[in-house]
């Protein structure tokens, strides 16, 4: 399964989504602003990013 991209400037957020996605086990990965993601969009092949675009 591909993960749940969380982005948030606000680390106890990102604390919060990760821990309950987590007990429903479901994988995450956290950014903390648009350019980390748009680097990850650009950088990382198919299997590593989002379900949806």
């Amino acid at each position: 399964m591909k993960p749940i991209w969380i982005v948030d400037d606000d680390q106890s957020i990102r604390f919060v989504l990760e821990k309950a996605l987590l007990r429903e086990e479901l994988p995450t990965r956290s950014f903390t602003n648009a350019r980390e993601v748009l680097a990850a969009l650009e950088g990382g092949s198919e299997e590593e990013g989002p379900q949806i675009r």
